[in-house]
């Protein structure tokens, strides 16, 4: 199991990110050490899920759109990764799967994929956010 590099990407910016104040995107990457397109491409996509607020301009930048303690980490992941990325089954690249009613691997991954889907469910971004001095 790999997330890509905007769902990391959008877990580190939110982490770092309040209600009440904004941090730009240039803050962001530089305290990150992310790429200014990477968190570019993060924010907008947190922003469409109603996630992040958006300010444009001179003193713009970023904050949270809701309380950090009522979003849920699966909220992020069900943004940046559909399940079939997170555990995709390469019989069905090939067509049409000839053993998917019987597949043991196919159904260890569902069961993976709901217990790491349980344990996500568990933690809010307050949960993981950082401290000021420690960034």
């Amino acid at each position: 199991m790999r997330m890509n590099a905007a769902t990391n990407g959008a877990f580190r910016i939110l982490m770092i990110c309040r209600r009440d104040r904004q941090l730009s995107m240039q803050e962001m990457a530089a305290r990150l050490g992310l790429s200014e397109a990477l968190v570019l491409k993060s924010c907008h996509e947190l922003m469409q899920a109603g996630l992040l607020v958006g300010k444009r301009g001179r003193g713009g930048g970023y904050r949270l759109a809701r309380d950090p303690e009522g979003i849920r980490i699966t909220e992020i992941v069900d943004v940046f990764e559909p399940e079939e990325n997170l555990f995709p089954c390469r019989l069905r690249a090939d067509g049409e799967c000839r053993i998917v009613e019987v597949c043991k691997l196919r159904r260890a991954c569902e069961r993976a994929y709901g217990v790491f889907r349980s344990e996500l469910d568990r933690l809010t971004i307050a949960d993981l956010a950082l401290e000021d001095e420690g960034v």
